[in-house]
């Protein structure tokens, strides 16, 4: 008889959850109390109904609007005002859980102190939905303020999509590997908004990785928060080449689109991400 794998277990994934932060915090990707993590989880996680009574008992209704299609389950998600890094120390005073049962009915959980939802949940809650698409199983979404990114989303150039994609992804053939689907690049939103929201769901529809530009970015992973700052690392590993090579005069020409569909063909990738880049990159005074 085949042997079954135990399911993750509600304390590894707060641990991930705090270990993510901390990447985050050596990356200085979330300053003061910027970003925010949440993380949906089946409802029968090993050990969620545990925590939910013991640690984080139902503190009345849940406010989620229109953005509530979400399967039976937990979403833990940091709280507005809170630093991430404490997730290691103090979890219960960084989170609170949003659960949805099986009547549809969704209900806040909190340990005192009144930790309250980052103010970005309409974005959290719009990427869960879009890509859950009523099926319950492990999601994760991550916004954090990588420094470089960031600068580089500033700059106009930046903010075309097929632009940003032929700059960064020269850098390395892991980058191209780890997001062949793509950098998305949406423009400069309010932050908070029902907009953002929205805009960030439909993305996210095709692509693991937005960069919400003069902002930062948000990245999802079906393999959990460690997943979501992978993805964050890749791309701002490759935006420090990129302002490396804009300091010194851009002297260099990383890999061309062939060698990039060389990588793709190894790796059994679709090309169709590089069919629609510019051929060349910028050039000195650009």
């Amino acid at each position: 008889m085949p042997l079954t794998a135990t399911p993750t277990g509600i304390d590894t994934w707060i641990a991930e959850m705090a270990s993510a932060a901390v990447r985050l915090a050596a990356l200085r990707a979330v300053e003061g109390a910027a970003g925010n993590i949440s993380l949906f989880l089946p409802d029968d996680t090993p050990g969620l109904d545990r925590f939910l009574s013991e640690r984080m008992p139902r503190a009345g209704k849940a406010d989620v609007g229109d953005s509530a299609a979400l399967p039976p389950g937990v979403l833990l998600i940091t709280g507005t005002g809170r630093r991430l890094p404490d997730l290691a120390r103090d979890p219960d005073q960084a989170l609170c859980a949003i659960a949805f049962d099986q009547e549809g009915a969704v209900w806040l959980h909190r340990a005192p102190g009144d930790v309250r939802p980052t103010s970005e949940i309409d974005s959290h809650l719009g990427i869960h939905a879009a890509t859950l698409a009523g099926h319950a199983r492990v999601h994760a979404v991550v916004h954090a303020q990588p420094p470089k990114l960031t600068w580089l989303s500033h700059i106009p150039a930046y903010q075309d999509q097929a632009r940003l994609n032929r700059q960064l992804l020269r850098w390395q053939p892991e980058t191209m590997v780890m997001l062949s689907d793509g950098i998305c690049v949406l423009p400069f939103v309010t932050p908070g908004t029902p907009e953002q929201g929205e805009l960030t769901a439909r993305a996210m529809r095709q692509h693991r990785l937005v960069i919400w530009s003069q902002h930062g970015v948000v990245a999802r992973s079906d393999r959990g928060p460690a997943g979501c700052v992978d993805l964050i690392d890749y791309v701002e590993t490759v935006a420090e080449y990129e302002v490396i090579d804009l300091i010194a005069g851009r002297p260099a020409t990383g890999l061309t689109l062939d060698q990039l569909r060389q990588i793709a063909r190894r790796f059994g990738l679709s090309s169709d991400l590089l069919d629609s880049l510019p051929e060349g990159v910028l050039l000195p005074g650009s």
